[in-house]
């Protein structure tokens, strides 16, 4: 990962944590956008503190936060209690932050922790806006694939 090119960093972690626990194939597009969800929503964010600092987070709408759910659980979205679909979403978020603290320490060449991860936090609503506490530069991928988009939001700077 080169610590220029976060985006990339975002697709490629994102896209290996879809693949494998999710069973979807996404495809990463449109880098450093707004999340331009209309509907009902929700966002899992997990921050990171340590050596670097920040947070990353999935927003997409309820319903294919739903579809996510039924994915990984191999459910039908509509068994899914509002639960279930919180706490899968919270865990890509975890995974996706864990896949992504892999890559960094790699890029680094360390074996020391970068940042520990704090543990997922789900939000929803209809209009609502996320902010990282910290002024660390903010990146956001819309990812597509054939049943919705959503959207993964990464803040990483040096503590």
């Amino acid at each position: 990962m080169d610590l220029n090119n976060i985006p990339q960093a975002v697709i490629d972690t994102t896209t290996k944590v879809f693949e494998s626990m999710v069973f979807m194939k996404v495809q990463g597009g449109t880098v450093d956008g707004e999340i331009g969800i209309k509907e009902k929503h929700l966002t899992a964010m997990v921050g990171f503190a340590g050596s670097y600092v920040g947070l990353a987070a999935i927003h997409c709408s309820e319903r294919f936060s739903r579809e996510i759910g039924a994915s990984m659980l191999m459910m039908d979205a509509d068994k899914l209690t509002a639960e279930d679909v919180r706490d899968a979403l919270g865990e890509i978020a975890n995974m996706i932050a864990g896949h992504f603290k892999a890559r960094l320490a790699e890029t680094l060449k360390t074996q020391e922790q970068v940042f520990e991860q704090s543990v997922p936090s789900v939000i929803s609503g209809d209009d609502y806006q996320t902010f990282a506490v910290t002024d660390a530069p903010r990146h956001c991928v819309e990812f597509n694939c054939d049943k919705g988009n959503f959207y993964v939001e990464m803040a990483l700077k040096k503590g």
